[in-house]
């Protein structure tokens, strides 16, 4: 079974719930008995969340290799029941480190770098690699074996321990242990600047997989002023239309309001989005994530 491919995005604002959404949508396929695993991309230019302050950015997630993450890496841990890897994780300053790494090396044998093709391809073999990292072993008793991994396969015996992804690249994985969905959430809100090269690599990696390996979910807001009391699909019409824009056509539209939206709103959505209405999906505000 070839790898699927789950990329969540947002518009708008950010803040507007992607990880837990993102969670969600990974427990509901796990209930499916399918192996899930997830990624989470940070556009910003730090290389992980060690040094941030918690005012700015909330506490730092800590993963069982050493890994200092955003926040979102619990969720999918909590929700999923699954152990994350460093590399999970992926940072704009990481991907950039990587690649300058690779230049100083002389493996591009000359070219110029620049951030097509070489950042682009960088994000994709990055996501490949890390979705084949099997991340069901909370109770398989193996031992961490410390390392990053930037570039190298991920390997084990039954199942692959934390931290492995520095294992020699020859050792073959149990197939019955790699996932088989990976979804990735896209930090930020599309337009960002930062978040650029993340949505062309995304462009370009829907492609290279293929329309039934890739599903691309965008997280919008639908607002309801209180001087009306409607709802509002100009800001999801305007989002859409920039990811579209972009490269990238949503598969399904989730709609984030503080009270359920009517089946007219809903008709309204797919009517200027380009899907149906039965891919528009509300998520209004409740007391509980769960």
């Amino acid at each position: 079974m070839a790898m699927k491919y789950i990329l969540v995005t947002g518009g708008v604002i950010s803040g507007i719930g992607k990880g837990v959404i993102a969670s969600s949508i990974g427990t509901l396929l796990k209930s499916f008995a399918l192996r899930v695993t997830s990624i989470k991309i940070d556009p910003y230019i730090n290389i992980d969340a060690g040094t941030f302050s918690p005012y700015e950015h909330g506490e730092v997630y800590v993963l069982d290799d050493g890994g200092e993450v955003d926040l979102d890496l619990g969720n999918y841990e909590r929700f999923l029941d699954i152990t994350l890897h460093k590399d999970n994780n992926i940072t704009t300053g990481k991907i950039y480190q990587h690649v300058i790494e690779k230049e100083r090396r002389g493996d591009y044998l000359g070219k110029t770098v620049q951030i097509i093709p070489h950042v682009t391809n960088a994000i994709q073999e990055w996501v490949e690699r890390v979705a084949r990292i099997p991340v069901d072993v909370r109770d398989s008793g193996l031992h961490n074996s410390g390392g990053g991994g930037d570039g190298q396969q991920a390997v084990g015996k039954s199942c692959v321990p934390q931290g492995c992804e520095s294992c020699a690249p020859e050792v073959t994985v149990d197939e019955s242990c790699v996932p088989q969905v990976c979804v990735i959430e896209l930090g930020g809100t599309i337009g960002d600047i930062e978040g650029m090269p993340f949505v062309e690599a995304f462009r370009q990696f829907a492609r290279k997989v293929g329309p039934t390996n890739f599903c691309n979910v965008h997280v919008s807001l639908v607002p309801q002023p209180k001087t009306t009391g409607e709802h509002k699909t100009k800001p999801t019409q305007v989002s859409v239309r920039e990811l579209r824009g972009l490269g990238l056509s949503p598969d399904l539209i989730i709609c984030r309001s503080e009270n359920p939206i009517t089946d007219e709103v809903k008709e309204k959505i797919s009517n200027f989005c380009h899907v149906d209405p039965e891919q528009v999906v509300c998520i209004h505000d409740r007391s509980s994530i769960y």
